[in-house]
């Protein structure tokens, strides 16, 4: 409080700023306020984040700030910063890469073509991804009551395509991969239209600021994901042998990126572990409601329990990459730290939650394997007395 005690001049711009992005206390914002005022020289601007500053998120918001300040505006927190998202970018492509040969590589050219040909199971991933999953996100995040920017962040990734991270989930899943790939590839291709359609109808409760669609980073993204399935499914066609050792190569690179993915992340944003229980919350729901929604809605349209399964992960999974580049292009650096909390919380819970996910199917599956079994064992059984019983007769 030393710096502004006594202080009958008005408040500076730059003053202002300090007092923002340290760890000043309510009260010494409290006396700003009553210095400004008193001198009727307060900005509009200042006044609107003077009372925001002094909110219930007085504390949040200034912890992300310290932590955003050391990352940006420290030159040596800066330079290793750059160095690990260069590192993490390398890595991370290179595992797609592979993880999308590999599933390339399970694909028949027959099966591509069926779902080509009846764009059923497509045509359902789509009305899941693009018009239930953004309603649910839209009523979920009013249920919440979130602040505006987590409401615009959790929108943002409701709105998003599916990511290539549904592909392997798919795989592991003994989901229909081809399913899979090409939902991933139409609703990618959907989304430049899809995109800024879902956030004009849905994010008027929260803001006026036309958001920035990244077309050209969604055009990368299908590449990145058409290309090397492609050529995968093309070894499947003329290697056999080639084509299993990169499905295994793939599967390995799959479980990888997620270990990698999820350590990354937690170095370089640690600030996003600062968020409220309702972003938490948030973050935790909106993943299994996609599983749960694009399942039943799979369901009703009577499809059988594979492509369930691979519909509802590819509406449970986004393209959390995608939303993060779009809040980058739209919003100015002050606000990104509060405003990217969902987004980077959705990145771990949507694995997460991907990984209980698969879990659960393991486990069903074995319990369904050993009720099977038991069931054979007991039929066999069972003839093999009658056979007794009227052979000795």
């Amino acid at each position: 409080m030393g710096d502004f005690a006594g202080q009958e001049q008005p408040v500076t711009e730059g003053q202002f700023e300090t007092c923002v992005r340290t760890q000043c206390d309510d009260k010494l914002l409290q006396e700003i306020l009553y210095m400004d005022v008193k001198n009727q020289n307060l900005k509009e601007y200042q006044l609107k984040r003077v009372f925001f500053t002094m909110t219930a998120h007085f504390n949040f918001t200034s912890g992300i700030d310290i932590q955003m300040n050391n990352t940006l505006n420290n030159g040596t927190s800066q330079s290793s910063s750059s160095a690990l998202k260069t590192a993490s970018d390398i890595s991370i492509t290179a595992s797609l890469v592979v993880i999308m040969l590999g599933m390339g590589c399970t694909i028949e050219i027959k099966s591509l073509v069926k779902h080509i040909r009846r764009p059923v199971g497509i045509c359902i991933g789509m009305l899941s991804q693009f018009v239930v999953l953004p309603a649910v996100t839209f009523g979920l995040a009013h249920a919440l009551q979130l602040p505006p920017l987590a409401a615009i962040g959790m929108l943002v990734v409701g709105c998003c395509p599916g990511g290539s991270t549904t592909n392997i989930f798919s795989y592991w899943t003994d989901g229909d991969v081809s399913l899979s790939i090409s939902m991933t590839a139409v609703s990618t291709l959907m989304a430049i239209g899809m995109m800024p359609l879902n956030l004009l109808i849905y994010s008027r409760s929260w803001t006026d600021t036309a958001l920035v669609i990244p077309y050209i980073n969604i055009l990368k993204s299908f590449g990145m994901t058409i290309g090397p399935a492609v050529v995968g499914i093309l070894v499947r066609w003329k290697i056999q042998k080639l084509a299993d050792i990169l499905v295994k190569c793939g599967s390995f690179a799959g479980a990888i990126s997620v270990v990698l993915v999820l350590t990354l992340m937690s170095i370089r944003f640690p600030y996003m572990y600062l968020a409220s229980w309702k972003i938490y919350i948030a973050a935790l729901i909106l993943p299994f409601a996609g599983f749960l929604f694009g399942y039943v809605v799979a369901m009703i349209c009577r499809q059988d329990p594979v492509r369930c399964r691979t519909i509802a992960l590819e509406t449970g999974i986004q393209n959390f990459p995608l939303c993060m580049t779009l809040l980058l292009l739209t919003f100015s650096k002050e606000i990104f730290a509060e405003i990217s909390l969902f987004p980077l919380l959705y990145g771990v819970t949507c694995i997460v939650c991907s990984l209980a996910f698969l879990g659960i199917y393991k486990i069903v599956k074995k319990v369904n394997s050993t009720r099977q079994k038991k069931e054979e064992f007991t039929r066999v059984s069972t003839i093999e007395d009658d056979k007794f019983v009227y052979g000795n007769k």
